[in-house]
């Protein structure tokens, strides 16, 4: 099982390359492009901020590896982490 891959933390050059590089390989592996996963980290911003305040800076996309519903079969899994500061009320519902 591949262990937890965080990505897009500001950081120093060699975490970044490293970061990118477990990015690559986590992908390849999961047949899901980097730049899918950045679209997705944008549409998420994008649609979070709708109903949060937060710093889309400090949001944390992961790529894991779990077991599928109670089968021994592992998938990739997408979590992410959003500091939320405070929910707003842009949405009438």
């Amino acid at each position: 099982m591949m262990g937890r891959i965080s990505f897009f933390h500001k950081s120093n050059s060699g975490e970044i390359a490293r970061k990118r590089l477990k990015l690559v390989l986590v992908s390849d592996q999961s047949g899901c492009s980097p730049g899918l996963i950045e679209g997705i980290r944008e549409e998420l911003v994008e649609v979070l901020s709708r109903y949060v305040e937060f710093d889309s800076g400090r949001v944390d996309i992961c790529l894991t590896w779990m077991e599928y519903a109670g089968t021994k079969v592992s998938v990739p899994a997408l979590s992410a982490k959003i500091p939320i500061r405070r929910f707003t009320n842009m949405r009438n519902e």
